[in-house]
């Protein structure tokens, strides 16, 4: 029975692991469209690698919660607190290379970034409502 359970969770987990990487490519395709329509090209390429960034940051917090699920509670907070620190430096990573990469806008690139933070705020919205308004 507690496998079944852990079962489905882990299949709920990656679930919305998939729902959330895809909500971030619609959001890059409609993003990178809008910007070509409103005369904006040249922020496409910082658009796309800041949310490039912001789906593999995702893909590296995921990573680390699924390992860290397994681990006792003293082992699994040290393990997230490295991986807070990875994450950061391949965030700072990216923000260097953008401003030393003349094809990519370092705001572009920025906004961007901030991608996986809004989609998961309006997931966060949309079930609040879904709960409240059945």
């Amino acid at each position: 029975m507690d496998c079944d359970v852990e079962r489905e969770s882990m299949q709920n987990f990656a679930l919305e692991i998939r729902r959330t990487l895809y909500q971030l490519a619609i959001w890059a395709i409609v993003t990178a469209v809008g910007a070509w329509l409103a005369g904006y090209a040249q922020w496409i390429p910082g658009l796309l690698t800041g949310v490039a960034a912001s789906a593999l940051y995702f893909l590296q917090l995921c990573y680390r919660v699924r390992k860290s699920a397994d681990m006792p509670i003293s082992k699994a907070v040290t393990y997230m607190r490295v991986g807070w620190l990875l994450r950061l430096g391949f965030i700072l990573l990216i923000l260097i290379i953008s401003v030393y990469t003349p094809v990519i806008n370092f705001w572009a690139v920025v906004a961007g970034l901030f991608s996986l933070q809004m989609i998961i705020t309006l997931n966060a919205i949309l079930s609040a409502w879904k709960s409240k308004n059945p």
